[in-house]
């Protein structure tokens, strides 16, 4: 017994028709049974140099000015010679895919746009592709489920923008100025600062080697003095002991620097008080919690 096979498209001659049959493998009748050869059975036919054979194609061309659908773009040459030609992204990859096959493209007729209705140009795309007067049919047409039985159709892409219209940024409460000097960690940070600058004050008060005014031996009254400095008051009394002049002198210098720049940034930002930042991307859109409204058009996208 002798199993034979066909390789199409090895002959430019003959790219449509085969009319010679290979010999794969002959079985030896015994006891067993087993193949001479042990080839493969099951080689694939068609190889990626189809020999320049012809791609009959029927390249329907759009209005549309797209540069993803088939549409006529007139190029003038050096010689003044002006040619029609067909572009587009629609008949740029077919073209890509048929000279990496080694492939000759040909256009089959093709009716021009508006030329015929849409219900009589799917009949003919139909006709041309059972007739084998095309091979493939190039352009978007709709196809329903009757014709997907007979013959094969790859997936429409839609390309399309949208422009997504967001509200103008809204000013900044002036109230909220002194809010923004600082963040919520910084404020933070200075609430702990003046709590520790005041313990630490009212036991420096009541454990140093000298007298100290009963202004610094107790935790409100220390309190009271430290907030005092930092707003940039001056206090009722001096304290006395060195230590406590010491500590209290680094406070003065943290209070000047810090009611230094608190106050730059206040005078800002109540004369400017700037802008809420803008909606700059979709996940920013969606969390934002503002209505959208869309074009009835695009229910069908969505």
């Amino acid at each position: 017994m002798e199993v034979y096979t066909w390789f199409p498209y090895q002959s430019s001659y003959r790219c449509t028709e085969v009319n010679d049959i290979t010999l794969l493998d002959s079985w030896v009748i015994s006891a067993q049974g087993h193949f001479t050869k042990n080839t493969d059975l099951f080689p694939g036919k068609i190889s990626n140099n189809l020999n320049i054979c012809p791609m009959k194609a029927v390249v329907l061309v759009s209005n549309d000015n797209s540069d993803f659908i088939t549409r006529y773009v007139e190029r003038t040459y050096l010689n003044w010679s002006v040619v029609r030609n067909r572009e587009g992204l629609e008949i740029k990859l077919p073209m890509v895919v048929l000279q990496q096959m080694n492939m000759t493209l040909v256009l089959v007729h093709s009716p021009e746009p508006g030329e015929i209705e849409d219900e009589a140009l799917l009949n003919y795309l139909l006709r041309c592709l059972y007739t084998k007067e095309s091979y493939v049919t190039v352009g978007y047409m709709g196809i329903d489920s009757s014709v997907t039985s007979l013959f094969e159709s790859t997936n429409p892409y839609f390309f399309f923008r949208i422009r997504c219209y967001v509200p103008c940024s809204v000013k900044y409460p002036r109230w909220s100025s002194i809010f923004r000097i600082l963040s919520v960690e910084l404020w933070l940070v200075l609430i702990i600062s003046v709590v520790i600058a005041a313990i630490s004050t009212t036991l420096v008060g009541r454990y140093s080697c000298t007298s100290e005014w009963q202004v610094y031996k107790t935790l409100t009254s220390s309190l009271t003095n430290i907030w005092v400095v930092i707003l940039g008051v001056s206090v009722s009394t001096m304290p006395s002991a060195r230590s406590l002049r010491s500590l209290f002198l680094a406070w003065v210098c943290f209070s000047v620097a810090f009611s230094t720049v608190f106050q730059a940034f206040l005078t800002t930002f109540l004369i400017d008080s700037g802008y809420k930042s803008p909606i700059q991307n979709m996940d920013e859109l969606f969390s934002s919690g503002i209505k959208l409204a869309k074009p009835p058009n695009l229910d069908v996208i969505v």
